[in-house]
Formats: C-alpha cells, structure tokens, sequence
C-alpha cells in the first residue's frame, strides 16, 4: 500500500484541480467525508494522540487518501476548526444586526459564546488548546477568523463610544480580551465536563457585572458646609412662620368695608 508520508510537501487533492474550476461533487463529498471523521477523532483523542489512520478507516478509504487531501494532519484539524469558525460568524453576524444599544449586544455575544462552550466543549479544546498555543496559529487562517468572531465585541464597544453610551477614552481590545479571557476562565470546567451551567442565568450575570461593574451603587453625597447653613436658615424661617398668628382675612375685609362706608357717610353730612 503506498501512503503519503506524514509531513510531505504537496497540495491539498482540491488545488490539483484546473485553476478557475471548483472541486467536484465528489471530490467536495470525500472531503466533507473527511473532514467529519476527523472531527469525530479529534474531539475524541485529542490532536496529538489522534492517528490519519483512524481517520482514514472511519472513511473507508487509504491512510494515502486522507494525505491526498491534506498533506499534514494539522491541515485537517485547521479545515475542522474553519468550518465550525465559518457557520458560527455568519449566525452571530445576523443576531447582531437585529439588536441595538450596548446592554443587548454584550449579553448576546456573552450569550452565544457560552452556548458554544457548553455545546460544542471538544471543539473549544482543540481550538483553546491544540492551534492557539502554537506558531503557526497565526498563519493557519484560523487567527483571521477569529480576530471576525470578536471583533462583533469591538464593534459593539465603538458603536457605544460614537453614540455616547460608553467615553470616549475606553481601552477596546483591552475589553475584548477581559470577556473573552474572562469567560474562558469562568468555563474552563465545563470543558472538561466537571461543571454544569446555566447558560441564561450565566450570561445574564456576566452582562450585568460588565455593565455595571464590581461596586455598589454609590451613596447621595454627603452635604457640605454651605448645604448645611442653608438648611438650618431654612429650618428657622419655617419656625418663624409657624408661629405667626393667621391674618383673618374675611375681618379684615369687613374692617376695610366699614371705614368705606362712614367715609362716605360723613361726607355727605359735609
């Protein structure tokens, strides 16, 4: 049985193709084919302990196919992770464009990347833990895709900053890196399967700790000097008029009517 040796330098079985010429049908289903057995093991195994072998035999084809295709192994694993990358963005891009102000975009971005976590965690390991960690991550076209997926957070942020909801001088990818890294922590264990939790109740609070941040809401100003003499003359002045006693009005205008009509009485003696 000939094989490809791991490692060789030679095109993915797709570019061997015409140029201008899209793969075929059945080249493009051997590669899904592929690409999905791989997943499985990956997920499985690990990238490291995962064999082209098993891949292959999950297929039903050569070990020399499956390098055909993609001449290293990490070639396979980098296509598994853009097409989980690639469907991700688009739905993300269409749920932010129906939201606006800075509260809805974070708790849904915070939303959907714990939705990710909790149901996809094989996947999240081998994107956290088998191609970020290494060299090549930024020449595998797997750092461009992510630098998309968060920039949905950037973008959000500056949209904040121009329509005055945040100030002008916030730090954005310093925010960025604090959710994601943030939230990375917050899940390590659900990874591994040793936590389990509420995706709602957890978005919701970590919105609301980004929004309004660690400290109580602040106590009313305590008065100073200059409150303090005004409210005290205040006070005083409204003693003062407690303790005038009320004009009888109705008397009073009974007195001014009376000295209307003798003035005019003693008049007309005159």
């Amino acid at each position: 049985m000939s094989v490809v040796g791991r490692g060789t330098a030679r095109k993915p079985l797709e570019s061997l193709a015409a140029p201008g010429s899209r793969p075929s049908a059945r080249r493009e289903r051997r590669t899904t084919q592929i690409v999905d057995a791989a997943r499985d093991v990956f997920v499985l195994k690990g990238f490291e302990k995962a064999a082209v072998s098993e891949i292959a035999a999950r297929v039903g084809v050569v070990e020399g196919l499956v390098y055909a295709y993609f001449p290293t192994k990490r070639e396979l694993l980098n296509e598994v992770l853009r097409r989980m990358y690639v469907p991700l963005i688009d739905e993300v891009d269409r749920g932010y464009q129906r939201l606006t102000g800075l509260r809805s975009r974070l708790r849904f971005l915070v939303w959907r990347h714990i939705r990710f976590y909790v149901e996809e965690p094989g996947l999240a390991r081998l994107a956290l833990h088998e191609v970020r960690v290494g060299p090549e991550y930024f020449r595998s076209g797997l750092h461009d895709l992510n630098v998309r997926y968060t920039g949905f957070l950037k973008r959000a942020v500056q949209n904040a900053v121009r329509d005055g909801e945040l100030a002008d001088d916030v730090d954005v990818d310093m925010i960025r890196s604090a959710v994601y890294g943030g939230l990375e922590h917050l899940l390590w264990p659900t990874l591994f399967g040793r936590q389990q939790i509420d995706v709602e109740a957890t978005a919701e609070r970590f919105t609301a700790m980004l929004m309004h941040g660690l400290l109580a809401a602040p106590a009313a100003p305590a008065a100073g000097p200059q409150d303090s003499q005004t409210q005290a003359r205040l006070a005083r002045l409204e003693t003062l008029v407690g303790a005038m006693e009320p004009v009888p009005v109705r008397a009073t205008l009974a007195q001014i009517s009376a000295k209307k009509r003798a003035g005019t009485v003693r008049g007309r003696r005159g």
